[in-house]
């Protein structure tokens, strides 16, 4: 037994399917929760897996809240969890480290119940623009759906502010880790409502090029801005989709790159964002220990690949 602990304080098993950045960032992963955490690996990627990986948390371990790097955002994800509606994925949240959904509630997680550094924050990305952050939540999808896209799709993340003229806007946020975009192709009427229109952020030719699998999911997460942003009852003056992406990713960078070809020179509702420059708004804030204890934690845990090295 002692022997079994010891090999799974290991890095751990490594798939050999993996391409280049999801292998790196799999093995960094491994690395974090071996030397880091100082815990064992566990199986996955499924609840009913039982092969073991390095970058899987035990069931022990994930109810310690191992994936976050506070207990403060830790509780945030049990409590989303808890409310049992979006698209929250328990298992994949609690216990797979190389997922994008740990990572999300990592990146902004502080930021909910601290809206003066959230605001300090999104004024860097913001300038001319943001007065101050009055929300911040996860798994956001508004409702009735009926009256937006009528499907599943939701904003990994949601920040709301009030402009310097006093109204409402927003950022819907998606994050990219490792995982491809969606394989699947959607598309029905209810999304071809909100390409219509002269204020459409897509260009007339690129009606037929949305809905190619690269680009489906972006499409569909774009559209859940739009019709946010210009349902009858909307109250926001601004939206836009932010995608956050990891930097060494060079195929969602690709991706990215296509589909900004498909958009209209003057379009503002559609941000791409490396992890890096994201990350670089932070140094320009002031932030007490507990920010410079996540944010030290947070580079270490996604950025500093080469600790694993």
């Amino acid at each position: 037994m002692k022997f079994e602990n010891k090999e799974r304080l290991s890095i751990g098993p490594q798939p050999s399917g993996d391409d280049e950045f999801t292998a790196r960032m799999r093995l960094h992963q491994s690395w974090y929760r071996a030397n880091v955490l100082d815990v064992p690996y566990g199986t996955g990627p499924t609840p009913n897996s039982t092969k073991l990986y390095g970058n899987m948390l035990t069931a022990k371990d994930a109810a310690k809240g191992c994936n976050f790097l506070s207990q403060r955002i830790h509780k945030l994800a049990r409590e989303r969890v808890e409310q049992a509606t979006g698209v929250v994925e328990e298992f994949r949240l609690m216990r797979n480290m190389l997922s994008s959904q740990p990572m999300c509630f990592n990146l902004v997680g502080l930021m909910v119940d601290d809206l003066d550094t959230a605001t300090s924050f999104w004024k860097r990305i913001l300038p001319e623009e943001l007065d101050r952050v009055t929300r911040v939540e996860f798994e956001l999808a508004p409702d009735p759906k009926e009256e937006y896209l009528d499907d599943h799709t939701a904003f990994d993340a949601f920040v709301e502010y009030r402009d310097k003229s006093g109204s409402l806007s927003f950022v819907g946020i998606e994050t990219k880790l490792t995982e491809p975009f969606s394989p699947r192709v959607y598309d029905k009427p209810e999304y071809r409502r909100w390409m219509e229109g002269d204020k459409s952020p897509w260009k007339p030719e690129a009606w037929d090029e949305v809905t190619a699998i690269k680009h489906n999911q972006l499409w569909r997460d774009h559209l859940l801005a739009i019709a946010m942003l210009r349902h009858p009852d909307s109250e926001y003056a601004k939206g836009r989709l932010m995608l956050v992406r990891h930097h060494e990713d060079g195929k969602c960078a690709e991706v990215v790159k296509g589909y900004e070809a498909l958009l209209r020179e003057s379009d503002d509702t559609f941000v791409d964002m490396p992890l890096d420059k994201l990350m670089s708004f932070f140094d320009e804030i002031e932030l007490n220990d507990e920010w410079r204890k996540w944010l030290k934690a947070f580079r270490l845990r996604y950025m500093d690949l080469g600790a694993s090295s």
